[in-house]
């Protein structure tokens, strides 16, 4: 179990052109210790499974921050890691605000997890974000990071201004270069009260579609997995800030998008598995995960259609089976169970 605390927009040194955290998160004030405590008590009440609990910082660059801020924050979180009740402690930061000795203040306070929001790899993607770092500040934090221990997580940014396709293919093979144990993917999108907002409304920026965000994000879900590498989350979470209308000017937001871009990945198993039959089916039975059974069906049975009017299918069972690999599917060698 994952506790939150939020610090929006704590710490930044710079304003990007995609950022309103306060929406983003739905908080709009920084939480005293005192409020800390009460919601990890709180969590940690309702907390009835074998799991270990953590305690994560969202939202701010919580290494920017005054080291007496950070002790503040830590403060909470240490009460409960030193009675056993927490077992870690992550947090979120820039590529450019990581040094020797701030890891070893972390490491002191039990933090094993930092998550750096790297977004792009290319330099010009970065300045026209107005990011404030460079692709080498990631590479020299990833670096640090490793020789003291820590876990790491990338979050990248698909869409951004100047990001073209290509360009996105690029920091994907980069980041896979830096070798991290997990991303997050969260396509650009166009938030009220941000400069993109501006942009967007001037005509000098375009969102990607829906079906663009799911396709580059189906890419860097395939690469990174291959590579070893996590794939985390796949789009922002949904908060009632977000969801509140208004909010998102433009952009590929769903709410559910992460399942989407798995449900393209499973389509794409089937119909392989499809084109390799050399006889002309009227029943498929896939076997998949467990897991995998709403996204192999799709939205609104969105695959199931589109798998029956491709291949003249008449019918379609999913069949759950633990021993099928998350994201894959394996079809019936006969048409029947």
């Amino acid at each position: 179990m994952i506790i939150p605390i939020f610090v929006p927009h704590a710490g930044c040194p710079h304003q990007c052109v995609f950022c309103n955290q306060q929406t983003i998160t739905g908080y709009k004030k920084v939480e005293t210790t005192a409020e800390q405590i009460d919601k990890i008590r709180a969590y940690l009440t309702s907390h009835h499974s074998q799991q270990p609990v953590q305690i994560a910082f969202y939202g701010g660059t919580f290494t920017a921050l005054p080291r007496a801020i950070q002790d503040m924050y830590l403060k909470a979180a240490r009460l409960f890691v030193r009675t056993g009740q927490v077992q870690s402690i992550r947090l979120s930061t820039r590529p450019d605000c990581i040094t020797s000795d701030t890891l070893t203040f972390l490491k002191e306070n039990h933090v094993t997890i930092i998550e750096l929001g790297a977004q792009s790899m290319d330099n010009r993607v970065l300045a026209l974000c107005g990011r404030g770092h460079t692709a080498n500040d990631t590479h020299t934090a990833v670096t640090l990071l490793k020789e003291h221990g820590f876990t790491v997580g990338l979050q990248l940014m698909p869409g951004l201004p100047g990001d073209a396709e290509n360009c996105f293919k690029n920091t994907i093979y980069e980041i896979i270069d830096l070798k991290p144990h997990f991303v997050r993917l969260y396509p650009a999108l166009v938030i009220k009260g941000t400069k993109l907002e501006e942009l967007y409304k001037r005509g000098q920026y375009v969102p990607l579609t829906l079906s663009e965000a799911i396709n580059r994000c189906r890419e860097a879900y395939l690469n990174f997995m291959r590579a070893g590498i996590s794939v985390i989350r796949m789009g922002l979470q949904p908060t009632e800030e977000l969801e509140r209308p208004g909010t998102i000017v433009a952009g590929p937001f769903h709410p559910a998008f992460s399942q989407l871009v798995i449900s393209s990945i499973l389509l794409d198993s089937m119909r392989s598995a499809l084109e390799k039959k050399k006889d002309k089916l009227e029943t498929a039975i896939f076997y998949v995960n467990p897991r995998d059974i709403s996204a192999a069906i799709g939205q609104r049975r969105v695959n199931i259609v589109t798998l029956k009017k491709e291949f003249g299918l008449q019918k379609i069972y999913f069949v759950a089976n633990q021993k099928v690999c998350r994201n894959r599917v394996v079809l019936s060698a006969s048409p029947t169970v």
